[in-house]
């Protein structure tokens, strides 16, 4: 019996294995996967082939097709909108360099792992989840490039992961509402030196490369030879701007300090430190009580709080506008946002701060069927409102109602009702 099984297995030993598939998806035809990613030109058919093998539905909707929802961006106002979006009326299209949202406010947390990165991070296909099952949604991980209003549709290029990639894609997507959700970015005032040797704390790989180089500092500052001036440099934490995020991240490092390092860093405990440099006053917009009680918990924790302004950053100090020169072993810029360089391209009216200017109701009243939410935007002058703060609170799910019911009346039988209500009413 052992020798019938053993010629059994010879046999098949001796069969031709077929060819596999080199396709790594094998629900599209490799000429799909070459005319996105090649520089030669494919043959005639093959072209043809490739163009009828594309996603479905990103040319003009046609009569019968559930109109389009284009939403550029996945931070809180965009992923606010689609999770109240309803798919059974409208097709949602998400565009973003990022296919998951952040929640900023517990994002200092996983710099020093009181948080776990996943804990801080949605996929969008949970937000939305049409987007992963339903055949005219769709997330493409790509930033706009272009908005052309007059044909309705946007230019958009693939992201790629540093320069030895494969060449950007760019394709174009029509859209019957856009939404421009693109948030702001952080500002550095044109200082020298920020954008290269400061880490910001935007995203989750800023967490990311926080943490990363916190810990690496408090492993070199226990080599045997290091001197105590460069022990004292690699262990100073410095933090440049007295906002929220600021605040809240020196708050999580003096806490860090207080529990951790004490006990697993017990040779270097004595010479970490945090330095909190802001211009003004910390938390300048807040209420003077909460100001006054972050100061005194700041002090009382160990933060070092510095009045003045930054005038240069080196690599491993920066100067002050007195001229004093303080060294740093970890720095973390987070002096305020303001508009993307998308933003400021954009040819429409710009609100106070150089932000998309939108009416009452959020559109854009320069252009049709165009709406502007969350940091990238601002109420005219003309409204008499004031323009809200780069703030999450303002877009949490209990204070912000959004219906694009009303966007879709073109007959204007009756006015748009109230998508927004905002915590300053």
């Amino acid at each position: 019996m052992t020798m019938a099984w053993f010629r059994n297995l010879k046999k098949l030993s001796l069969t031709k294995p077929p060819l596999r598939s080199t396709n790594p998806h094998p629900f599209l035809p490799s000429t799909f996967l070459l005319s996105h990613f090649s520089s030669h030109p494919i043959p005639d058919a093959a072209a043809e082939a490739a163009e009828l093998s594309r996603p479905p539905g990103l040319g003009p909707t046609v009569s019968g097709e559930k109109p389009r929802v284009v939403v550029l961006g996945s931070g809180w106002a965009g992923c606010r909108l689609m999770k109240g979006l309803d798919t059974s009326i409208y097709d949602v299209v998400c565009v973003s360099p990022r296919n998951h949202m952040v929640f900023t406010p517990l994002l200092a947390s996983t710099c020093v792992g009181t948080l776990e990165f996943r804990s801080v991070a949605e996929p969008i296909g949970r937000i939305q989840p049409s987007i992963s099952r339903e055949p005219g949604s769709y997330f493409f991980l790509a930033n706009c490039t272009s908005v052309n209003t007059d044909e309705h549709s946007v230019q958009c290029e693939t992201v790629t992961d540093g320069l030895n990639t494969l060449k950007p894609w760019r394709f174009k997507l029509s859209y019957d509402k856009l939404i421009i959700a693109l948030g702001s970015q952080p500002l550095t005032f044109g200082i020298h030196g920020v954008k290269e040797h400061a880490i910001f704390l935007r995203e989750v790989y800023h967490a990311q490369e926080i943490r990363r180089k916190l810990l690496l500092n408090l492993m070199l500052s226990d080599v045997p030879g290091i001197s105590v001036e460069e022990k004292r440099r690699l262990l100073h934490c410095v933090v440049v701007g007295g906002g929220p995020t600021g605040v809240e991240f020196s708050g999580e490092l003096s806490d860090f300090i207080i529990k951790d390092v004490t006990q697993r860093y017990a040779h270097v405990k004595d010479y970490i430190q945090v330095t909190l440099i802001e211009a003004n006053e910390i938390l300048s917009s807040f209420d003077d009580r909460l100001r006054h009680y972050a100061t005194k918990q700041l002090t009382k924790s160990g933060v070092q709080l510095v009045r003045g302004i930054v005038k240069d950053v080196k690599p491993q100090s920066i100067i002050l506008n007195d001229g004093s020169e303080v060294p740093y072993g970890l720095l973390v810029w987070s002096t305020g946002v303001g508009p993307s360089p998308f933003v400021n391209s954009l040819e429409v009216p710009k609100s106070p701060g150089g932000r998309i200017g939108i009416d009452e109701w959020l559109r854009v009243p320069a252009v049709e069927d165009v709406f502007a939410i969350g940091d990238c935007s601002g109420f005219l002058e003309s409204t008499g409102k004031q323009v809200l703060p780069a703030l999450a609170q303002f877009l949490s799910p209990r204070d912000v109602k959004i219906s694009l019911q009303p966007f879709l009346d073109t007959e204007g039988s009756r006015a748009p009702r109230q998508i927004f209500s905002r915590l300053a009413e």
